[in-house]
């Protein structure tokens, strides 16, 4: 006679985790699998990007920050607006993305979000470790001494788009539209975010309408800290805190009034 198999037993938080890993490995797979370069596309977007942009502007662009080399100014631009941009996103499509797998009990809707979130902040360590592999290699000035200001800077963008991912991700449950909405505000983000052009450049009765969006704060400081000879002036880290900390508590909230309605439409 057979003996029956043991079920080990866990706690809440070890399923969590482990849920979330066998997610965050689902999700690397569906990112990268259905190409051909696969991870390298991580790799190769940002910089297309930047190749497009040098020959649009690059000339122009060049003027603007001699103290840095204007491909290497926009790349970082775009880092932080990927970790604002990235979990915004993904939040929108983590429900619909992943309905089939919240059938079972120890799936959970805001697992599906964590994981989406933890995946959009390790591909943006990435990139920036390779950033300045690359900065070093060709013998571009960076300065590593002020990691704890860069820290910060990744870290707040970081958590303002994991809180508009799931205000948007909820109110996705609700409004299909909210998918279009998030695709039509995203979009005058890269010219209202001085990631082109830096904020001395602007004229400044412009500058200060452009303070009011707190990832021109991140990108200015995120940049002084890499850059020692970057000068920036009317950014701080307290107003992007302020908004992180407000976004993240809006989208846990709808999130913690609305999951019974999440998981009931699955």
């Amino acid at each position: 006679m057979s003996r029956p198999i043991p079920i080990p037993k866990r706690s809440p938080w070890v399923n969590q985790i482990l849920v979330i890993r066998a997610l965050l490995h689902r999700e690397v797979a569906t990112r990268f699998g259905e190409y051909r370069l696969g991870f390298f596309w991580m790799l190769f977007e940002p910089i297309l990007g930047v190749i497009i942009v040098g020959v649009l502007i690059g000339s122009l662009g060049a003027r603007a920050v001699p103290e840095i080399p204007y491909p290497f100014f926009v790349l970082n631009g775009m880092l932080l607006m990927g970790l604002l941009t990235g979990p915004f996103s993904a939040g929108v499509n983590a429900i619909n993305s992943n309905r089939g797998l919240l059938v079972y009990p120890s799936v959970r809707p805001l697992d599906t979000f964590i994981a989406r979130f933890i995946f959009e902040l390790l591909e943006a360590v990435f990139s920036f470790v390779l950033f300045c592999i690359i900065s070093s290699w060709i013998g571009v000035n960076i300065s590593l001494a002020n990691l704890d200001l860069l820290a910060a800077c990744f870290i707040l963008t970081w958590l303002t788009g994991c809180g508009l991912g799931l205000i948007f991700g909820v109110s996705a449950a609700y409004f299909k539209e909210a998918e279009k909405i998030v695709m039509v505000l995203q979009r005058p983000l890269l010219f209202i975010s001085a990631v082109l052009f830096p904020l001395a450049a602007m004229p400044s009765h412009i500058q200060q309408y452009l303070l009011y969006n707190p990832i021109v704060h991140t990108i200015e400081l995120s940049r002084k800290a890499l850059f020692p000879y970057y000068h920036t002036d009317g950014v701080n880290l307290y107003y992007p805190f302020i908004v992180s900390v407000v976004t993240m508590a809006i989208g846990i909230t709808l999130f913690h009034i609305n999951r019974q309605f999440l998981t009931r439409n699955i």
